[in-house]
This record gives C-alpha cells, structure tokens and sequence, in this order.
C-alpha cells in the first residue's frame, strides 16, 4: 500500500472500501438475521454467555442492537466516503474494528463458551481478506483486535464457571495466532512481488523497458512468476517496436534519450570521457528529387545498417530525424571519437549503395564534440556542439568531419534569420 499520508493512497482505500461496504452490510445481515433466528426458534439451543447472565430475550435484543449498530456505522462511513472520495488510515482502522466487534458479540449472545473457536474461524478468513487488500498495518489491527476481543470473552465465561477448561481456548487462540501471521507472511510476499512487477510495467509505460523480472528473486516459482518471465518475453519485442526506427534499424529519438541518460549516470560517477558525433547524409535531398522517396527510404536503410556495424558493441546509434543520425561514444575520448568518425567515412567511401545502383555516391559529414562527463547536461552539451561542428563540415566542402573546439562557430548570425536560411541551404 502507498503511503498513508499520500493522497493516492486515501483515495484507494476509499474506493475499496466502497465495494466492499454492500458486501459488508449484506453478509453481516444474512449471517446476523440467520444466527438470531435459530436462536430464537430454539434449533440453537446451547445457552450462550448473555443468555445465562440476563436471559435469552436480552441476549436476542443485545444481537439485534449490535447489528442495527454496525449496519447504521457502515452507512455513516459509506456516505462520508461516497462526499470526500477518500478514507483515511484510522477511518479504514474503525471499520476493522467494527467488523470484529460485531463478530464477537455475536459470539457472546448466541453461541456457548465451548464453540467460541468459531469467531477465530471467521475472524482468519476476515484478516486474510484485509492482507490482500489493506497491507500490513491494518492486517496487524485486525490480528490485534481479534485476539483482544476472544480473550476477553474467554475470561468473562470463565469467570462465570462456563469454561471447565479455558486453557483449551487459548490454545485454539495460539493456533489462530500463527496461522494468520503465516498466512499473512506469504500475502506479503506475494504482494511485494507483484509490485515489482507493477513497477516494471510503470516504467515500459514511460518506454522504459532496461530492467526485466529478476527471477533469481523468486525462490520458489508461483505465478507470479510467470507473470515475470512472461513480461521478460514481451519487453525484448516491446523495446524492439518503441525504441527503434523501424526503417534505419537505429535507435529512434525516445531511445536514444533514455540511453543517454543511462550513459550520463555512470560517466558522471567515474567522471568518464563521452563523445558524440552528428552525422548528415550529403545532399540527401537531390536523391529523393532524383531517385524518388522509395529509393530515399532504402538509402537511409542501408545508411542505418551501416552505421550500427561499423559502430562498436557500446556505442548507440540513432535517427534522430530524417537524414540526421547521432552517435554516442561512452568511454571515448576526442582522439577515439576521430578515429570512429574516420571509420565511418571510410565505409560509407569503399563500397557503393545497392540501392543506387551504384549510379551515385553518397556521402556524410560528421560532426565530432568529447568532453569529460562532469554533470548531467553533458549529453545536451555535446550534441549543441556536435551539431555546430556537423555544419562546419558542411560549410567546409562536406564528405569530412570536424571536431568541435572552442570559437568553433558554424554561422555569422549577424544579420535576422540568416542561421536558419543558411542551414536549409546546407542540407540540401
């Protein structure tokens, strides 16, 4: 359960309590009117506590008040959570209570002092009911409040000479006492599991698909484990459809952020060298004007492709948009990011495009920025200069790279608009 002064949590426990609240009301009629009826129609017929001290007439009227009570309670708390939409933590407590002292009640007006252990019967089915759906500290109160309440009856036949044995009772009280503990324990764990699992898919929700189901955790496998393993199937092709570009094969933008992210924490911890290199496809617009988008498509493919073999196993490759692909380089250095960069341009020189047809050469401009990762903005540092330097390449004659320094600077921008005039031309 969250927190109990986290609104969310308020909210929940309201709305349970909602539903369980007609539930409530009509088992603690049915089960209430049936006992009282027997009762009176004698087919219960053993004398109970109230019975023996006040007569079997107010041992009836004691029932019936106690069930016109805690159905009129019920109400009350129903109708203050339908106004609010919330239950607080001691309003849940109250209702709890009020479960069991109905309970026991019943105990003391209609059953005998030796058949007591049927309100521990009900009172374990009660506490596990409200493990599954309350957690532990309100499982702890119910645990609490039952114990009290059975050992107060106990005592009280007992002290009017119904229990020739009352020691028996207590150790029914023992047995109950572990089993719902036992019980209890292994809802909790359960429970905790399932919210590992929750918490997975929260974080798939955001795109996030990093961490799978821990099995190694489980050790003995239940279905809930199978919910993991199951989750460990789905995330691998989940993260495949999310986080890549269906038609590069690269990393799309929502990928490469969160890799990023990954990557800037653990330099910044060993305040590790990080480079990025902006790549552009040369005058990819006059190969759509000639080839047609079909074939653009398939250019950028074979681009994609080729871009994540040359790479290294660590490096992340992405299509950030159109022809404009990054390349984060984790643990490189400016002399390490240069020669991946020269890498690159040989394989996009030695071998011709099958989807040209060999009829055009293509090639890509580079832009290079390293730094030592000092603080979590590294990534959108290097990418401005990494883009600054990409324009630079372009500038200087394309089919190169260029390495980001400082006074590096790709655009006048003196006169209004004349960057973004200037960048249109040079991707073209």
């Amino acid at each position: 359960m969250p927190s109990p002064t986290a609104p969310g949590a308020q909210a929940a426990i309201g709305e349970i309590l909602l539903w369980q609240g007609k539930f409530r009301r009509a088992f603690a009629a049915l089960i209430g009117l049936v006992a009282l009826g027997f009762k009176w129609t004698g087919i219960i017929s053993a004398d109970s506590l109230l019975h023996v001290r006040m007569g079997s007439t107010a041992a009836l009227v004691v029932g019936l008040v106690a069930l016109a009570a805690y159905l009129a309670f019920n109400e009350v708390v129903l109708r203050r959570i339908a106004a609010t939409g919330t239950a607080s933590r001691p309003l849940l407590h109250a209702v709890l209570v009020g479960d069991y002292l109905l309970i026991f009640t019943f105990l003391l007006a209609v059953t005998p002092p030796n058949e007591y252990a049927r309100g521990l019967i009900v009172a374990m089915f009660a506490v596990q009911f409200t493990r599954l759906y309350f957690g532990l500290r309100a499982t702890m109160v119910s645990v609490a409040t039952a114990a009290t309440c059975f050992g107060l009856l106990v005592v009280a036949a007992n002290q009017q000479g119904l229990l020739p044995r009352p020691e028996e009772q207590f150790w029914n009280l023992a047995i109950f006492l572990m089993g719902t503990l036992l019980l209890s324990g292994l809802h909790g764990q359960v429970a905790g599991r399932l919210e590992r699992v929750l918490a997975l898919f929260d974080r798939a929700q955001e795109g996030d698909f990093s961490t799978p189901y821990d099995e190694t955790l489980d050790r003995m496998p239940d279905p809930v484990t199978l919910i993991g393993r199951a989750y460990n199937r789905m995330r691998l092709r989940l993260e495949a459809i999310v986080l890549t570009d269906p038609l590069s094969g690269c990393f799309n933008r929502r990928g490469f952020d969160q890799l990023c992210v990954r990557e800037t924490s653990r330099a910044v911890r060993g305040r590790h060298p990080m480079s990025m290199l902006a790549i552009d496809v040369d005058h990819f617009k006059r190969i759509n004007d000639e080839f047609g988008h079909l074939t653009g498509d398939e250019v950028l493919r074979e681009m994609g492709a080729r871009l994540r073999e040359t790479a290294r196993a660590g490096d992340v490759v992405a299509r950030i948009g159109g022809e404009e692909f990054e390349i984060l380089a984790p643990d490189t250095n400016a002399a390490g990011a240069q020669i991946l960069a020269d890498r690159l341009q040989t394989a996009f020189r030695s071998r011709p495009f099958v989807s040209l047809g060999g009829a055009r050469k293509v090639s890509i401009s580079i832009g290079i920025a390293s730094t030592i990762a000092e603080n979590d903005q590294v990534v959108q540092q290097l990418l401005a200069r990494a883009d600054e330097a990409l324009y630079v390449a372009k500038r200087n004659g394309r089919d190169r790279s260029q390495m980001w320094e400082p006074g590096l600077r790709a655009f006048d921008g003196a006169l209004p608009g004349r960057r973004s005039i200037e960048i249109s031309a040079l991707r073209e």
